[in-house]
């Protein structure tokens, strides 16, 4: 009797699966899998406008700034531009990356005495190959701030698409 129940129990659960399977795979009235599909044309689109905010021009008010910013607000400044860039759960703090930016956040923090040297040649790090457009060390680049900072929620898992990007700058800075 207790073979019977097992046995039972078995085909109950297989048949289970397979009607969900069947289900999941009915193009009539299975469940749709909300998956975003990028078009080429639309990431060209974005890496475009992601290109034209990077050479716009910036308040010289705002870079100014960046010469009697601590050692603190530097790495900060720097992490909140990496927001741009990465996907994490959560993001406190944006500041668009521009090329005027970059290049005088360099500028600043390469002529700036720090406390702790390792943090400036942290930020020289990240910061250089920015200013060749080279954003591959974006992810890099937060999670080590956000582990520096001794961060527990919001480290990054990577890199935004174009698109991603796009609403995130439209979002935050428009």
């Amino acid at each position: 009797m207790k073979k019977f129940k097992v046995a039972g129990s078995i085909i109950g659960i297989l048949a289970c699966i397979v009607g969900v399977y069947v289900y999941l795979s009915n193009d009539n009235g299975g469940l749709k899998l909300n998956v975003k599909k990028i078009d080429p044309v639309t990431t060209k689109e974005a890496k475009t406008k992601i290109e034209k905010g990077f050479e716009a021009p910036v308040s010289s008010k705002e870079t100014e700034a960046y010469e009697i910013m601590s050692e603190g607000e530097l790495i900060q400044e720097v992490h909140n531009m990496t927001h741009q860039k990465v996907k994490a759960d959560k993001k406190w703090g944006s500041s668009e990356i521009t090329a005027e930016k970059v290049q005088k956040l360099f500028d600043v923090i390469k002529n700036k005495d720090f406390k702790n040297g390792s943090n400036k040649q942290m930020l020289l790090d990240i910061l250089e190959p920015w200013i060749t457009k080279d954003f591959t060390n974006a992810v890099s680049a937060h999670n080590r701030i956000w582990a520096y900072q001794n961060g527990t929620i919001g480290k990054a898992t990577r890199t935004l698409s174009p698109q991603e990007e796009l609403e995130y700058i439209q979002k935050e800075f428009r």
